[in-house]
């Protein structure tokens, strides 16, 4: 804001966070009474001496951190600038926990990419990913496609589960609806990691899972543990995974996860449901018909 002012924007200088000092950069993202307990939360400092600019707060916390807390400090101001658009322009509340968690669960996600056999998104599939276009799955076996969906309005996400037959017709189709603020990445984890739980229900075996969460499928094939809630979520997906008899998961494009696409967003107007083919919802049926034309 202090530098708004400076252009000769009219604004209140008063920190949206606080609202007890001046904007500035360094108080902005560093010193406000708010937003240190993030700071604190990840266990750096926010003591300055006066007259200290963000640039020599950057150079002294940069020079005594190794370079996973260099890249922590890069995270957090970033998921702190993210916070603060949301007050200003959303009017949502601060949450701590949200930014610590934002800034961690990035940042294992950048590392696992950095470190993963995959160096694109187009290198390190293995066959049966990146469909186009829904495909039935063989002979005696089952396919289940999953996809999550937010409803920030509401404070609330859902999930869409699609289980079809070698002749792709629907067994059964799924949906389930949680409160609360999540990022995408970890709603897509949870609804995997909620259609593995459902084909562990079912005792379904011969049956292939697919999401068009790249993200998650790299996770859930890396080796490397993520220290963050989203990590925790792949820790399960794998834990189940491996009760699981002849269970694949594979990404595909969004085009070939079109139903579970619907479904997840059909959640907020059925919440945890359970369909057979007889009693979808006539608004589901004409992605259903599409995709096994296809």
């Amino acid at each position: 804001m202090t530098h708004l002012r400076t252009k000769r924007v009219e604004v209140s200088l008063l920190c949206p966070f606080c609202q007890s000092a001046n904007e500035t950069t360094l108080h902005c993202l560093v010193t406000c009474q708010v937003i240190s307990l993030a700071w604190n939360r990840v266990g750096i400092g926010t003591q300055v001496a006066e007259d200290t600019s963000f640039l020599d707060w950057c150079s002294a916390a940069f020079s005594g951190a190794d370079s996973e807390k260099r890249g922590l400090i890069a995270v957090v101001c970033w998921a702190i600038w993210g916070a603060r658009n949301g007050v200003v322009w959303n009017n949502k509340a601060v949450r701590i926990n949200d930014i610590v968690s934002a800034a961690t669960v990035y940042l294992n996600q950048w590392r696992n990419a950095q470190n993963s056999l995959i160096e694109s998104s187009e290198n390190g599939f293995i066959p049966g990913d990146g469909l186009e276009h829904w495909v039935p799955p063989i002979h005696n076996s089952v396919k289940i496609n999953v996809d999550a969906a937010l409803f920030e309005s509401n404070h609330s996400f859902g999930f869409g589960m699609v289980l079809r037959d070698s002749r792709g017709v629907l067994v059964h189709g799924r949906t389930v609806l949680k409160q609360g603020d999540v990022n995408p990445a970890l709603a897509e984890a949870m609804g995997v990691r909620e259609a593995l739980s459902w084909i562990k229900s079912l005792s379904l075996h011969q049956c292939v899972l697919e999401t068009d969460s790249l993200v998650v499928v790299q996770a859930i094939r890396s080796s490397i543990d993520m220290i963050s809630l989203f990590g925790l979520v792949i820790k399960d997906c794998k834990e189940l995974l491996a009760t699981l008899r002849n269970v694949s998961i594979y990404f595909v494009k969004r085009s070939a996860n079109s139903v579970a696409h619907a479904f997840a967003r059909a959640s907020s107007s059925y919440p945890d449901c359970v369909f057979s083919l007889g009693d979808v919802p006539t608004e589901l049926l004409p992605s259903l018909v599409a995709e096994v034309q296809v």
